[in-house]
């Protein structure tokens, strides 16, 4: 069993699967200081007129898309111990999030370097094969400054460990993709992709994340 110190960081592991992939990043934040209030927890609020618990997500996940490991820090200002924490959480969850796991914080938010995804596409795997095949994949991505530029996905598929499992009138494919401040690719890119390749606008494309990587390409913890 783990305790923390006054003020320590504490990373919370979750899953949002379900009704919650639906829940944006914005209405996850505040579901989850809710939550804290409500799990009556010692935690730690900020300083100032409007004071508010601690509570940052190194890689915010997508709307839409499901996470297995998803990870949130809060910070609490008297000792507990760690099951009890996940215990207390995890009963006050909303249909769809779920308290897996909370130790000590140890990697910081910029270690996060990788994810790995597992999606569901509407085509044969032949058909993302050949996708992959070609010279160039490229899209359209959206820049911070709301401007369009286009893109080479075929440099960040070369890489990504691509393993496709064909269903019955699906075909699960296993990937990893960056996710870090330097790069960063949005699984979205390859539903448009695919889409341009097959010419179906609704082709069936859901997302689950599995994993968050860090730079050693260990699980972010």
């Amino acid at each position: 069993m783990n305790d923390v110190k006054d003020f320590c960081t504490v990373r919370v592991t979750f899953s949002k699967t379900g009704v919650a992939r639906y829940i944006s990043h914005l209405d996850l934040n505040r579901t989850m200081i809710r939550a804290l209030r409500r799990a009556e927890l010692p935690i730690w609020y900020t300083e100032g007129f409007n004071k508010h618990p601690y509570v940052t997500f190194a890689s915010p996940l997508s709307l839409g898309y499901e996470g297995e490991q998803e990870t949130m820090d809060i910070r609490l200002n008297e000792d507990l111990p760690m099951d009890e924490l996940v215990r207390r959480l995890d009963v006050v969850m909303p249909l769809g999030l779920h308290i897996l796991a909370a130790a000590p914080a140890v990697k910081k938010a910029g270690e996060v370097d990788r994810a790995v995804y597992e999606l569901q596409v509407g085509c044969p795997a032949a058909v993302i094969r050949d996708l992959l095949a070609k010279p160039q994949i490229i899209v359209q991505k959206r820049t911070k400054k709301k401007t369009l530029k286009d893109v080479d996905l075929r440099p960040v598929l070369e890489t990504a460990n691509n393993d496709l499992q064909e269903g019955e009138g699906v075909t699960l494919w296993r990937l990893t993709l960056p996710c870090n401040s330097t790069e960063s690719v949005n699984p979205s890119l390859i539903a448009e992709a695919l889409r341009a390749h097959t010419g179906q606008e609704e082709l069936l494309f859901a997302v689950r994340r599995l994993q968050v990587l860090d730079t050693t390409g260990a699980v972010f913890a």
